[in-house]
């Protein structure tokens, strides 16, 4: 088991010699607002700064805290809080929460700066207004990361006083993940897991409206040469124009996303497969007929499928139009997140629906993105997807979280933990 204090020593990084100046908020709203002012946008992969931000606000709480690196990024560290012994404890519940944000674009388009973290009044889409915080990645998802830290250190808070003394939950412990790289399939949480931070059940704190998600899709996303030969424009006939051989690749790209349409999971919805970028001709002059074509192929990957038959399926489309139409392409893997998913009644299901109560839709349901959930289903670990905020905010200019809904997830996560710590799994 990694040592808790590693890093604390000599490496501001991990967040072992704070700034005199840093805010270190136990308010969930507060803290999610200083989350968003640490830029950690995913391209090109900024997490560091956050990082060494929850290991010092952990600190800074007499919590358990450490960085750890990530296999193949060492710029792009995960940060991860323990509360309780994780080697001994009888039940380990983990609250995940990823620390990279898509890039804010252009901040100009915003209302508000990106990073600057502005509390406001919005309409609520009933004629009303509540108190929002602004922000690149204050849904999707530094809120649902401040939740589990305040969550944290609730627990420790009751665990040092006694509460609850001689019951399992004064066994147990708590993990926090602080992970790296979800955005784009970077494996931030997979380290986390394999360091020894796996725990027996997960929170993945994601925007889902305080509704259970049980299922989660997945995608892979392919880039595909497609391979002419190019020549003059003047004589066109002298080569062989990628762009005419890539019509023929399109055609059975949709052929084949209307096959997956019919594919259909009862939480999740519908497979799909779609081009998202298209390159061809940009590298020399206007005049050239464009030996090579690229384009990004999107697959949304249901539960039950693996990435292998997804692989395989893409590969037979690949050869189909070789064979037939003499296409000459080739793909790669730029990027892939495994579909996730346990029982739609699941006893850790369950709980979290009873605890959010009228609070939100109870009846099962999945996400149709990817997250990491993944890593867990991977590992055998029971995982759902949970968390304030809306994923229709993900992503976009102006986004933003209804703090209300934060503060009152704040005491339906406590009661989770509290109540999976005392055993309510196992009945």
């Amino acid at each position: 088991m990694p040592d808790p204090n590693r890093g604390a020593d000599g490496d501001p990084d991990a967040g072992g010699d704070a700034d005199a100046g840093a805010a270190y908020p136990d308010d969930v709203a507060a803290l999610a607002r200083e989350l968003v002012r640490v830029p950690s946008e995913n391209p090109p992969g900024e997490e560091r700064a956050v990082a060494a931000y929850v290991v010092g606000w952990a600190r800074a709480h007499g919590l358990d805290a450490e960085r750890l690196d990530t296999p193949g990024y060492p710029e792009r560290p995960n940060a991860v809080v323990a509360v309780g012994d994780v080697e001994t404890a009888s039940t380990t519940v983990v609250l995940n929460g990823h620390t990279d944000v898509v890039p804010a674009g252009n901040a100009d388009a915003w209302t508000h700066d990106p990073y600057e973290g502005v509390v406001a009044t919005a309409a609520d889409g009933d004629g009303g207004e509540r108190e929002v915080l602004y922000g690149r990645g204050s849904a999707d998802m530094k809120a649902g990361l401040s939740l589990a830290l305040v969550t944290a250190n609730a627990f420790a808070e009751r665990v040092d006083a006694g509460d609850g003394a001689g019951s399992d939950a004064a066994e147990g412990a708590l993990v926090v993940h602080a992970a790296a790289g979800e955005e784009t399939g970077i494996p931030g949480t997979r380290a986390c897991i394999e360091a020894g931070y796996g725990g027996d059940c997960a929170v993945v704190l994601e925007p889902t409206d305080l509704r259970v998600a049980t299922s989660a899709k997945g995608v892979v996303t392919y880039r595909v040469t497609v391979r002419g030969e190019s020549t003059h424009a003047s004589h066109p006939d002298e080569g062989a124009n990628a762009i005419d051989a890539a019509r023929a690749l399109f055609d059975r790209v949709d052929a084949y996303d209307a096959e997956l349409r019919e594919r259909e999971d009862d939480l999740v919805g519908r497979g799909y497969a779609s081009v998202t970028s298209v390159e061809a001709g940009t590298d020399g002059n206007m005049g050239v007929i464009p030996g090579r074509l690229t384009f990004l192929l999107d697959r949304r990957v249901l539960p039950g499928e693996s990435i292998e038959d997804v692989d395989a399926e893409v590969d037979a489309l690949l050869d189909a139009a070789a064979r037939e139409a003499d296409v000459d392409a080739g793909r790669e893997t730029v990027q892939y997140y495994e579909s996730a998913s346990i029982p739609a009644d699941h006893p850790l299901a369950e709980l979290v629906r009873d605890e959010t109560g009228d609070r939100a839709p109870g009846e099962p349901w999945g996400m149709t993105a990817a997250t990491d959930a993944r890593e867990f289903a991977a590992a055998g670990i029971p995982a759902v997807v949970w968390g304030p905020g809306s994923l229709s905010q993900a992503h976009t200019v102006d986004e933003r979280v209804p703090l209300e809904e934060v503060r009152d997830a704040r005491g339906v996560l406590e009661a989770v933990v509290e109540r999976a710590l005392d055993g309510a799994l196992d009945d």
